[in-house]
Formats: C-alpha cells, structure tokens, sequence
C-alpha cells in the first residue's frame, strides 16, 4: 500500500477509535445505532485508500443512514428514502473511479 493509501487507512482507524471513545463519553445517546454510524465514517476512507470509493460512500450512506432510522424510530418510510439515496448515488456515480459499474 502506498504511503498516501496508508495515511488514509490510518485515518478511518484513527476516526473509528476517536468516535468510540465520543459514544462511551456521551452517556444520554443509545449505543448501537451510532456504533453503526461510526463504522460508516471509519469504512470511508478505508475504502478510498483501497480506490473503491463507491463502496465506500454507498456503505457509508447506508450505515449512517441505518443508525439514524434505529434511533429516530422511523424504520419503514426511511429505509425507502435510504434505497433511494443508494440507487440516486450509484447512478450518479456510475463512470467514478472505483465503481463496481467501470470495467478495470
């Protein structure tokens, strides 16, 4: 792995203990959806490291997207807006570098 992929790749580790560290400290916030959250933002960049990019955003999109369902309580009209946001963004980003759409 290159030297700019690693900072990356540390960077999402980085992110993934830093906001652990934020859920245990906030004692009024459910545990589970935002461990949900958090994976999310840690797989980002991690994803961009390795240049799969729409992977990434799209996992992202998805588990944040998940944890804010679970604790709003909103699960059914909001997973339709989350399939939604998941078929807008693949569309769009259907030539981007690192979409399952492009032939390597």
């Amino acid at each position: 792995m290159e030297k700019a992929n690693r900072n990356l790749f540390t960077l999402g580790v980085g992110v993934f203990f830093l906001g652990l560290a934020v859920i245990f400290f906030v004692k009024e916030i459910d545990l589970w959806p935002w461990i949900l959250a958090l994976i999310g933002l840690a797989w980002l960049p991690w994803s961009l490291a390795t240049k799969k990019g729409w992977y990434g955003w799209n996992g992202c999109v998805w588990l944040v997207g998940l944890a804010l369902l679970f604790y709003f309580h909103i699960f059914w009209p909001g997973i339709l807006i989350l399939i939604g946001i998941s078929i807008a963004f693949g569309s769009l980003t259907r030539k981007a570098p690192g979409s399952p759409f492009v032939k390597p």
